[in-house]
């Protein structure tokens, strides 16, 4: 079987992927899944983020298990820059791409690739606290998390295990906004997964990136950029069903 590596986001880490990963196991519990951190974030949060998106990769590419030839890699917003990155520098690693709500500046303007006015208040969130700055992200990424308290104290407890620093948070906003982008597909089947009513970041720079790519394209009708947290059963059951068809 393929291992299923899942890349995460901006300021984002491995367990921000909890909902996802039980909704693949409940499909299928011998399903392998990886849950590597970027520099900065996670268990690494006390190391540099760096400041180009392809400095990520090697550290990354450290946390997986070495006895597998190929991976099937699910990423999300900066995560997805990464792995379209190792998808193309080394194909015979990744045997399927999947990039939900991506963004590249090759094919978007920084408007669509970022809500400008959410940023600032994101920015000056973090300044007032750690509390304060984990909500202003769930309300421009997971805006329905007002609805389920748990949801928030979930994520100060990984906030207060694995604080980002407000340099690494510049970093990775700084990388993620430079990043361009390959200017086609990875040879292995690929597609791209876009939240219709996405609050961080414009369902149309997906679809942009789908487009120029020539590669599949599927939309959930969300709100939340955090698809994986907003609508993980249905996201899984997807995916799932789209892995099976390359033959887990």
């Amino acid at each position: 079987m393929v291992p299923i590596v899942l890349v995460r986001g901006l300021l984002r880490e491995a367990g921000h992927w909890h909902l996802m990963v039980d909704a693949l196991k409940r499909l299928d519990d011998e399903l392998l899944i990886v849950t590597p951190n970027v520099p900065g974030n996670g268990c690494l949060y006390q190391q540099t983020s760096p400041m180009k998106i392809e400095q990520m990769l090697d550290p990354l590419l450290e946390q997986l298990p070495k006895q597998f030839e190929r991976y099937h890699v699910v990423a999300i917003s900066m995560g997805s820059m990464l792995a379209s990155h190792w998808a193309h520098l080394d194909s015979d690693k990744v045997a399927s791409l999947t990039l939900i709500n991506p963004s590249f500046a090759r094919y978007s303007p920084i408007h669509e690739r970022f809500n400008l006015r959410a940023i600032p208040k994101l920015l000056s969130a973090r300044l007032r606290g750690r509390d304060t700055f984990e909500k202003a992200i769930l309300d421009v990424t997971f805006p329905d998390h007002v609805t389920n308290p748990s949801i928030l104290a979930y994520h100060l407890a990984l906030n207060s295990k694995h604080p980002v620093r407000f340099s690494n948070a510049l970093r990775q906003l700084i990388a993620a906004a430079k990043f361009v982008g390959p200017n086609q597909p990875p040879s292995c089947p690929t597609q791209v997964i876009t939240s219709k009513h996405d609050k961080l970041v414009r369902s149309r720079a997906g679809q942009a990136v789908a487009s120029n790519w020539n590669v599949h394209h599927r939309s959930f009708y969300s709100d939340a950029h955090d698809l994986p947290a907003d609508s993980p059963n249905e996201l899984a059951d997807y995916l799932y069903q789209w892995l099976k068809k390359l033959k887990l």
